[in-house]
């Protein structure tokens, strides 16, 4: 048995039935044979069924770990019994015919040849602000079926991880969230499983409005006399902006003292006036202390689609910046919540 197939026998297909499916897929059609491809998503056991899929493509995959995780020895070793290359951030250069890029860290490193695809929000934003792109740029996060991993599935990680690394018991604590995006979105909806005490600070009247439908307490940033007595009062305080430094820019810290504080974002949102001791997991990603950041039935959908991009790419080869094809992106959609066994009127109440 080689490693990937160990991997793949660990998520089976009730739990993975995108990346069972394009396995098969292209261990048949070889799409990708002869290209070369660099990989920049989180490096975790989940990811090793993505770059499976792409090895069986034909394609040479180089593997490299955003600078926000790290590295981990399991998988490295099982890229190199399957003759992978792992390459450090920090030392990953030169041309591919692929970037497949998560927060956009390759891009003043690396040059691709025929296209990029871009998993995140931060990276869709440095993405589409290129002028002078040559290939075409595909972003899976301006996508429906993004909010599967990026809502339900951070949403619920860092839940999970809060709750396990929280030093005390997080029913009915009062949780005060930074920021209703989708990421913020997941995290309310699965606190409030557990509490009815539940505010969010957002300065977007028609997320306002959103919040109060949903029955949490809704806290303009505009207002901020209502966000400092809000942080006062709070239990557990979680950032989902995607805004570096935002809580030492705008609030005092001695508001925060004694309180349980996760960043949910990929930059350091609680910023340059707290030290790493007092945030959980050290001000990184909260949900990338645990062992498996998301868990796979919400990566599945989104790693198949990651992939899928370069399809997308080629057969569309208009350079500049867009978003993964619509169909692609709905049948996505519909076949994970027939699988999961979600109605897509349950899937449009959260996001």
């Amino acid at each position: 048995m080689t490693n990937f197939q160990y991997f793949f026998e660990q998520y089976p297909v009730n739990s993975a039935p995108f990346m069972h499916k394009m396995l098969e897929d292209y261990q048949f059609r070889k799409p990708f044979a002869g290209m070369t491809i660099a990989h920049n998503v989180p490096l975790t056991r989940t990811t090793l069924l993505k770059i499976a899929c792409l090895k069986a493509s034909g394609a040479s995959v180089t593997v490299t770990n955003p600078s926000f995780i790290k590295d981990s020895a399991q998988c490295v070793d099982a890229l190199s019994r399957e003759g992978i290359q792992f390459t450090p951030l920090h030392s990953l250069k030169g041309s591919f015919d692929f970037l497949l890029d998560c927060g956009a860290e390759l891009i003043e490193q690396c040059q691709a040849t025929q296209g990029i695809v871009e998993l995140t929000r931060t990276g869709a934003i440095r993405y589409e602000q290129l002028s002078d792109s040559q290939v075409p740029i595909v972003s899976v996060d301006d996508t429906r079926l993004k909010a599967l991993e990026t809502c339900l599935g951070t949403g619920e990680g860092v839940y999970r991880a809060v709750t396990e690394l929280s030093p005390e018991a997080i029913e009915n604590k009062r949780i005060l969230i930074f920021g209703f995006g989708k990421v913020g979105t997941g995290i309310a909806y699965y606190f409030s499983q557990k509490t009815d005490h539940i505010s969010v600070v957002d300065m977007l009247p028609e997320r306002l409005s959103i919040i109060e439908s949903r029955g949490y307490r809704a806290i303009s940033a505009e207002l901020p006399k209502q966000v400092e007595q809000a942080i006062k009062q709070a239990d557990v305080i979680i950032t989902a902006t995607g805004i570096k430094d935002i809580l030492s820019h705008s609030y005092e810290h001695e508001w925060f003292t004694r309180k349980i504080l996760a960043n949910a974002g990929a930059e350091d949102e609680f910023g340059f006036k707290f030290s790493d001791n007092e945030v959980l997991a050290d001000k990184k990603p909260v949900n990338f202390a645990l062992d498996e950041p998301t868990l796979m039935p919400f990566l599945d959908p989104i790693f198949y689609a990651h992939n899928l991009a370069i399809e997308d790419a080629l057969s569309n080869q208009t350079a500049g910046f867009r978003a993964l094809d619509k169909a692609h992106d709905q049948a996505i959609i519909q076949t994970w919540a027939q699988h999961h066994q979600w109605t897509i009127d349950q899937l449009n109440d959260i996001f």
